[in-house]
């Protein structure tokens, strides 16, 4: 009777306790208890997100059957493009699952495309399409990049940016060149143009993450994202222009070298004046007289098209090399005047962004799908080594160059390990 009359009095001290404790907590407790259910399943607004979006996708697929009839069908290119950007868009979010970046599905999603025998429809990819998606996703994110430059830190850092935009990728071209002539028995012009497409960083892969860390504030203080998305932008014009006068030379055998080179050096230069030129067109147009949205609407459709038309017109005016400086150029300067408006230029970011997101799966996913495991040779092992020793090399040259600014070892390694994303190089 002692035991039940103390169990009594223990459980009554308790529901006094449990009194006594707020509402709140009780709702706190009660949640949770769900939070582990709330982890596993979606929320309700993802949910929704996903209902939204396969609407969207039947609602196009559906009108693009509508009004092109059999050429929206399996077998046509269309169908394929699509099928290979949602499936690349989707992996791309089962990858971010497992906290891995969304370019990693993708890429997979190109190779299986392109390798897996019982999925046909990459013959149905022409490269006139797959060059001209990849080459618009390289516009956007070439906006993105000038876009996001900080002109005040960019002016303070123009030396570092200098030695982290040659040194890396001529130091790289020269390892990768000897090597390969000597480890694949390249001709030497061959050679050196490996050397200028492997050298080449991905802004692609840098650039998004850099803005990502930008927009949460680290190391804006020092300017290292505006460095490195500097650095690498021009880093990559470098080794477009490189490539693009070895390719002259190795196609014209050796006649009228001077004026190849001279050629060469003239396109970049030419891109920016074209990118000065339209990005103060920008400061006055459309002008101060329309409302916010109309001109939110005006400026992102010519920066958009003003930068497709300085890459590819260059591209068909034998110019290549303008355009990707071109795009860069006329983001930045035009962000000169926008950013008085900080909601504006916020604005027009997020509209691009958007642009991203829908090319962003084209452009992996056809990087990927140009793996092709029937060619893969013998002498893999090779250019695998070719490769990790121009790495070495870039990586100690990158740290190196980055001396001379106020840095930290973690973030000379930090914009050492920055520089070893590829790019494929875009003529």
């Amino acid at each position: 009777s002692r035991c039940i009359i103390t169990c009594q009095i223990l459980i009554m001290e308790l529901e006094s306790m449990y009194n006594e404790v707020p509402d709140e907590i009780h709702k706190d407790l009660g949640e949770r208890s769900g939070n582990k259910l709330n982890r596993i399943l979606p929320s309700k607004r993802k949910i929704l997100l996903a209902l939204t979006q396969s609407l969207v996708l039947f609602f196009l697929c559906a009108s693009l059957y509508g009004i092109l009839g059999r050429d929206a069908l399996p077998g046509s290119e269309l169908f394929a493009l699509l099928l290979l950007s949602v499936i690349a868009h989707t992996a791309g979010r089962v990858v971010c699952l497992i906290k891995l970046p969304p370019l990693i599905g993708m890429l997979i999603t190109g190779f299986l495309f392109r390798n897996l025998p019982f999925i046909p429809f990459y013959k149905n990819i022409s490269i006139r399409w797959a060059t001209t998606l990849r080459a618009s996703a390289f516009v956007i994110i070439l906006l993105k990049a000038g876009l996001g430059l900080d002109a005040e830190k960019l002016k303070t850092l123009k030396r570092i940016v200098f030695q982290l935009a040659f040194s890396p990728c001529i130091v790289e071209t020269t390892v990768i060149s000897i090597s390969s002539h000597f480890l694949l028995n390249l001709p030497w012009t061959w050679a050196i143009m490996l050397g200028f497409v492997i050298s080449a960083v991905s802004p692609a892969v840098v650039v998004p993450g850099l803005l990502s860390l930008q927009d949460r504030s680290f190391g804006i203080k020092k300017g290292i994202p505006t460095l490195v998305i500097a650095a690498a932008s021009v880093d990559d014009i470098l080794a477009i222009t490189g490539f693009t006068i070895m390719l002259s030379v190795s196609l014209s055998g050796g006649d009228n070298l001077w004026i190849t080179f001279l050629k060469g050096i003239l396109e970049p230069v030419g891109g920016l004046v074209y990118g000065i030129l339209f990005g103060i067109a920008f400061w006055i147009l459309p002008g101060s007289q329309i409302s916010s949205s109309a001109s939110l609407f005006y400026h992102v459709i010519l920066l958009c098209l003003g930068g497709f038309t300085g890459m590819f017109l260059s591209k068909r005016l034998e110019i290549a090399g303008a355009g990707p400086i071109a795009c860069l150029v006329m983001a930045f300067v035009a962000s000169l005047r926008w950013k008085k408006d900080a909601e504006h230029l916020e604005n027009i970011e997020k509209v691009i962004g958007k642009m991203w997101i829908i090319l962003q799966p084209f452009l992996f996913s056809l990087i990927g799908a140009e793996v092709s495991v029937q060619n893969l040779q013998s002498n893999l092992g090779n250019t695998i080594l070719a490769l990790l020793i121009a790495l070495a090399f870039r990586i100690a040259t990158a740290m190196f160059a980055s001396f001379g600014g106020d840095f930290n070892l973690k973030e000379k390694i930090f914009i050492a390990v920055a520089w070893l994303p590829k790019a494929t190089v875009q003529v």
